[in-house]
């Protein structure tokens, strides 16, 4: 006997969000009915699939291999319920997942285009550039626009350079005008995005090349987290212009171009395969392409 699509939906569910209780809410189903599927299921199987954790659930050995299976039957019933409201003309919704710094000049993007098509439903999820492309692959979402690593990249997934921003010092000190030389790290405490963030990784590998090194460097986490440390004077953070202004024209803090050719944040849209893309998600695709193509926020 073979297990139901509905029972390998609830065991790919219940492993993203990591209980019973989450995967309830995300399916607005009830948790003993959660529970139920999953007994079915591993009894079905004769496997049992995972274990609770202090992390959440731990997968056995066969929950692992039988995961990746889940998961593509729980994504394919996605874009087979998205391919049917759009056919009886209910809005579709598109998940796409967006670096944060990428946050400020994507999302008035992707608003205005599904503003203009009329017929889609945005699911936005912010995160580092490498958990968005992470979640293209994994099939979590459709669409991803982050700084790509190309040796990072799958090669079935689509990617296009969609728009840039200049990587600024930010910063509190008076002294410094709009503009220095990279050496002026030297003497300061840079605060690091997490290690996933493609800003970061664009900023280190110039100042590796200029063999420019920090003072101190210290790892905060997210672009939000560096930001709010910068502000209360705690250091330095390299980060994109855009998603420093209103800090910025608030007073809050300082902003300083530094004076290489080539600090830029290049953002590209990055699209699963193109037997995996709902008709709505191609929609988006071709319309952020057409957008970039026209030159928008270009350096």
């Amino acid at each position: 006997m073979l297990a139901s699509a509905d029972q390998l939906v609830v065991f790919a569910r219940v492993v993203e969000a990591g209980s019973v209780t989450d995967a309830a809410r995300a399916l607005n189903i009830t948790q003993p009915a959660v529970s139920s599927r999953l007994r079915n299921l591993q009894s079905l199987l004769g496997e049992q699939l995972y274990v609770p954790s202090r992390r959440g659930i731990e997968l056995t050995a066969a929950g692992a291999a039988l995961l990746p299976y889940a998961r593509a039957v729980a994504h394919a019933m996605e874009r087979a319920s998205h391919a049917f409201a759009g056919a009886i003309g209910l809005p579709a919704r598109v998940a796409v997942a967006v670096s944060e710094a990428a946050v400020p000049l994507a999302v008035p993007q992707l608003v205005r285009v599904a503003i203009d098509d009329g017929a889609i439903e945005l699911d936005l999820v912010p995160c580092d550039g490498r958990t968005a492309i992470a979640q293209v692959v994994a099939g979590e979402v459709e669409l991803a626009i982050a700084v790509a690593e190309p040796d990072r990249l799958d090669h079935d997934l689509r990617h296009r350079p969609l728009l840039a921003d200049e990587i600024v010092l930010v910063h509190r000190d008076p002294l410094l005008g709009t503009s220095a030389p990279l050496t002026t790290l030297e003497s300061r405490t840079v605060l690091w995005q997490a290690r996933g963030s493609g800003v970061r990784l664009t900023a280190e590998r110039v100042l590796e090349s200029a063999g420019v090194w920090p003072a101190r460097t210290l790892e905060v986490g997210s672009t939000l987290g560096v930001l709010s440390a910068v502000a209360a004077g705690l250091g330095v953070g390299l980060l994109a212009r855009t998603y420093v202004e209103t800090h910025e024209r608030a007073g809050l803090v300082r902003v300083t171009s530094l004076t290489t050719s080539d600090l830029y944040a290049r953002f590209e849209l990055i699209a699963a395969p193109p037997e995996r893309l709902s008709p709505a998600a191609r929609r988006v695709f071709d319309s952020l392409q057409a957008d970039a193509s026209a030159g928008e926020r270009r350096p």
